[in-house]
């Protein structure tokens, strides 16, 4: 007697029921890895595409064209619910071409998920089991019906009363006018792209103003040390928040938002540090001259100047700096023997060894107040100690940094013993995302995560004449860019290495406060009460998992 369980539907045309067959294991794979975040799932695209292979067809022939044709189209459509960054973005950046041999292979290793691997095997061993008595197209089928039944479009409602709304208090709109939002209007979706938007328009309207210092006030130098890779949680990771040079500074930001991940925005901002936070795109036009901070600084009779401890070469970092004001080419310890070797295959030298070269330049001018801007690529991911004989072996990041640490407690230290008076600005460009979660491998930073962009800040007045307190002074409430320049503009414009005694509570207090929101090309995160959300692209906000 013949079973007729796997007998195939034949409709009366000739056209037969194939069902999903092995397909059916990619779609369970993906719901599996969606319901534990490790994916995003599109309801439409995924259901299109299984439609397209459930359409019954004439013959095997066509049934072999039709799973050869949608091979890549699974990839293709994985790849799009994943949470890697679009396609368009990797083909735009040709520079990852010619990272080294080292770290294309580091990279390789790091999207090898071991523990996931062997969740996976286990998951296609139920399957193969359970598949021999269950239908699992059926079971398929219905998991996806399930899944998009609650983003089915509701049906309008019969009755002829005006729809009701729904008073919510979003982050950047006074109390006493807050904002109606129609319950029907896409829900948080609609609520937080309209947060954001308000958060545009709110920081349009906000810049510091820079004010000329008394006549007979001491001149000093201000120093930006801009580090890049490097966060909170990458200190934490390491064991480093304790550091000697953290509890020298006189004031931290401990809850400073970068607003970025990536380097070459990460200058645009603090630039344009001196107006409120722009959209990522707004980064590429023109901005009002009052928003530069080094201009608003040699306004006052700083000197610019720029220094860098690598060649300048990735993603035209000199070509940022040119189009940022700075003329005259930043200074690089080429001569110098370099410590480490770049993920690009380019020279690293030693902070120390660089900060040095600039300070004695500076100690041979007459220039009474000097602007620096120091760039730092040490901690970045992928580099390598270089070695005597001309290689490189690898170096942790917890090494790394803390060679970094100790080369600015040090460099600071030489200030000191100089007797001038100098402000020196920690300020990261972002971190090295060292510990990585389920949504992006370590040192991956193409979501601006918190991890990644709550950086620290801090401040420290070498030969200033009032001594803060022994412990630092801590700006607790959520502050960007802008409280920076604030804050460096009322230290010019009240002589504060000048005064005997220096309130310095007054002078942190009421600094700008900005809201955590941070983007790259084509991603936002949004912090709204407390919870991270995520846009990418076009998609709807979701709740990051970490």
């Amino acid at each position: 007697m013949v079973s007729n369980i796997d007998a195939k539907p034949r409709l009366q045309s000739g056209y037969v029921w194939r069902g999903l067959g092995a397909w059916n294991f990619y779609f369970i794979a993906k719901l599996a890895l969606y319901l534990t975040s490790f994916i995003d799932f599109n309801i439409f695209y995924n259901l299109v595409f299984a439609a397209f292979l459930l359409i019954p067809v004439p013959s095997n022939i066509v049934h072999i064209l039709r799973n050869i044709l949608a091979l890549p189209a699974a990839i293709a459509l994985l790849y799009y619910d994943s949470w890697l960054p679009p396609f368009s973005r990797l083909l735009g950046r040709s520079e990852v071409l010619q990272f080294s041999n080292e770290y294309v292979i580091e990279l390789l290793l790091r999207f090898i998920n071991w523990n996931l691997l062997g969740a996976g095997l286990i998951f296609f061993t139920a399957y193969l089991f359970f598949s021999q008595w269950l239908r699992m197209t059926a079971w398929t089928v219905l998991a996806l019906v399930l899944l998009a039944l609650p983003h089915l479009p509701r049906m309008p409602s019969l009755s002829w009363a005006e729809p009701t709304e729904t008073t919510v208090q979003l982050l950047n709109v006074s109390a006493e006018k807050p904002l109606a939002i129609a319950q029907d209007s896409g829900g948080i979706n609609t609520l937080l792209n309209q947060e954001l938007e308000l958060f545009y328009q709110a920081e349009q309207n906000r810049i510091t103003k820079f004010s000329l210092p008394a006549a007979d006030a001491t001149s000093f130098d201000v120093l930006l040390l801009n580090i890049c890779s490097l966060a909170w949680a990458d200190l934490e990771v390491s064991q480093l928040t304790q550091h000697p040079l953290f509890s020298k500074l006189d004031i931290v930001f401990d809850n400073f938002n970068s607003a970025t991940s990536y380097s070459g925005p990460a200058l645009s901002r603090l630039m344009r540090a001196s107006c409120g936070q722009p959209a990522h795109e707004g980064l590429y036009q023109d901005a009002s001259q009052q928003c530069y901070l080094f201009d608003n600084l040699k306004n006052l009779g700083f000197t610019g100047s720029a220094a860098l401890n690598h060649d300048g070469q990735y993603e035209n970092y000199l070509d940022k700096l040119k189009s940022a004001g700075f003329l005259s080419a930043p200074m690089i310890p080429s001569e110098s023997k370099p410590k480490l070797q770049g993920f690009f295959n380019t020279p690293v030298w030693g902070d120390y060894d660089t900060l040095k070269l600039w300070w004695v330049d500076r100690l041979t001018k007459d220039e009474p107040s000097a602007v620096l801007l120091y760039n730092s690529i040490s901690l970045h991911d992928g580099n390598r100690e270089a070695t005597a004989d001309g290689g490189s072996r690898p170096a942790p990041y917890a090494k790394r940094a803390k060679a970094l640490l100790d080369d600015l407690e040090t460099f600071m230290a030489e200030l000191e013993a100089s007797g001038r008076q100098v402000m020196v600005v920690l300020v990261p460009e972002h971190g090295a995302a060292v510990k990585g979660d389920r949504m992006q491998i370590s040192g991956m930073r193409e979501i601006p995560t918190p991890e990644i962009t709550h950086v620290p800040v801090g401040v420290r007045f070498i030969g200033a004449e009032s001594a803060t307190s022994e412990d630092p002074l801590y700006v607790s409430v959520p502050t960007s860019y802008l409280a920076l320049s604030e804050l460096i503009s009322r230290v010019v414009s009240q002589g504060v290495f000048d005064q005997p005694k220096v309130d310095w509570r007054a002078l942190v207090s009421d600094l700008p406060e900005t809201q955590a929101i941070s983007e790259n090309e084509g991603t936002v995160m949004m912090d709204y009460q407390g919870v991270p959300y995520l846009r990418l692209g076009k998609r709807d906000w979701v709740k990051y998992v970490q």
